[in-house]
């Protein structure tokens, strides 16, 4: 066997759940307009309102006191835009019918 001097490239990760959440309580679909939240424990943090049909992002509330348990604002609003887009492109004004419905279907 060889000795290989080159640090190992083989590793793994843990998926840990941290209890923050993210949802999305109001789609709607006319005004291009999508409402997101970061939650803990029941409480919302923070709120984002997504507006496509004018660009616009409008951000209620800080999730700098969760540190380490959340990612970053601007990674949250990266995401969110993201989704509002998915939401509207595909008609979908319920988001938690939808991921319940792709859960039943991947099982």
């Amino acid at each position: 066997m060889e000795n290989n001097s080159e640090p190992s490239k083989v590793g793994y990760t843990i998926f840990k759940p941290t209890g923050v959440r993210h949802e999305f309580p109001k789609v709607d679909l006319v005004n291009q307009q999508v409402t997101c939240t970061v939650l803990y424990k029941e409480e919302t943090y923070m709120t984002v309102i997504i507006d496509l049909k004018h660009d616009k992002v409008q951000v209620q509330g800080e999730i700098d006191e969760l540190g380490d348990l959340s990612m970053d604002k601007d990674s949250y609003i990266d995401m969110f835009k993201h989704w509002a887009k998915f939401f509207i492109d595909n008609d979908i004004s319920n988001p938690s019918d939808y991921f319940d419905e792709l859960m039943k279907t991947q099982s």
